[in-house]
């Protein structure tokens, strides 16, 4: 049944890139002649949808995903840097929680494991669970016996979870989009043990923003050696999640972190940029629509310098 199962919708979405095009593992090697690239992004949810290079005139690969943690971005490029020219950028996507740490589980250990890394995993934590279920996809009980079903009956679908994304306009209304900004508000408090966003970092985010801060400076300063260009930069996201985040809320959860890492590289901050916190660039009321994306990116690549406006 295993063998079946490997072959079904379901198993393929456990993991990302299965068909090596989103990172240049060794199986991409194989498949590819492009060489140093000018710029790689990392990043969590909000650089996944953030960034778009297709029709401008670079070299660059979005390794972000949703979710993302730091350390996986760190690994991630670790594992694939040699990618880059020297003196290519390497844009660090700022969150709203990049400076808090969280615990990671089994699917975030089990994404990565299709990547060809030479055995070097990008997620340590559950990876040898995560190889486990990985090889004998029956442990994972109900989904994956109905993901059996669909797939010997010929009933599966093949869904696109990233359609919303190219859309160019928002399907949301603003009542819509008000209660998706109070949805991420409630998450990432539940997510994060948060009580008042207004209120110093709990002394369980204290300790998780010790370690991002050395995890931080440690992705910098690999950087630095290898001749790549580190850079900061923080996303637009719509007027309606915007004015959730207060001053207070952005200097303990995001500037202050900045600020601890005690790197000085740039900084390029969008989070106040009126003209691109409309809700129609959005397809929600956080996350860049294909429209947004390719207008953000092009800011972006403008303001660095690696391509002209």
């Amino acid at each position: 049944m295993n063998n079946h199962l490997y072959n079904t919708e379901w198993y393929k979405s456990l993991f990302l890139d299965i068909d090596h095009e989103t990172y240049p593992d060794n199986t991409w090697y194989r498949n590819h002649d492009e060489r140093n690239f000018d710029l790689v992004n990392l990043g969590s949810s909000g650089g996944k949808w953030a960034f778009d290079y297709a029709g401008l005139n670079i070299k660059a690969m979005n390794w972000a995903q949703q979710p993302q943690t730091l350390v996986e971005d760190y690994n991630l490029l670790r594992c694939f840097h040699s990618i880059l020219r020297k003196g290519g950028y390497v844009i660090i996507t700022i969150m709203p929680f990049t400076g808090v740490n969280k615990q990671t589980g089994l699917y975030d250990a089990l994404k990565y494991l299709k990547l060809d890394t030479q055995g070097e995993p990008i997620e340590p934590h559950l990876y040898h669970e995560a190889k486990r279920y990985a090889d004998n996809p029956l442990l994972f009980g109900r989904p994956a016996y109905h993901a059996l079903k669909q797939y010997l009956l010929k009933q599966e679908l093949k869904t696109d979870r990233n359609c919303n994304a190219c859309l160019d306009y928002n399907p949301m209304t603003e009542e819509q989009l008000e209660k998706d900004a109070d949805m991420w508000m409630k998450g990432w408090k539940q997510q994060f043990s948060i009580s008042d966003f207004e209120a110093p970092l709990t002394a369980q985010n204290q300790l998780g923003r010790k370690y991002r801060v050395r995890i931080m400076r440690e992705l910098i300063d690999f950087c630095a050696e290898r001749g790549y260009k580190p850079i900061y930069v923080i996303p637009p996201v719509t007027l309606f999640l915007s004015k959730k985040f207060t001053p207070r809320f952005r200097d303990i959860y995001i500037y202050d972190y900045l600020k601890e890492v005690e790197r000085d590289i740039p900084l390029l901050d969008y989070s106040n940029k009126e003209d691109l916190m409309g809700s129609e660039l959005y397809f929600n009321s956080f996350f860049l629509n294909k429209k947004g994306a390719r207008l953000f990116t092009k800011q972006v690549l403008t303001d660095i310098g690696v391509i002209k406006s």
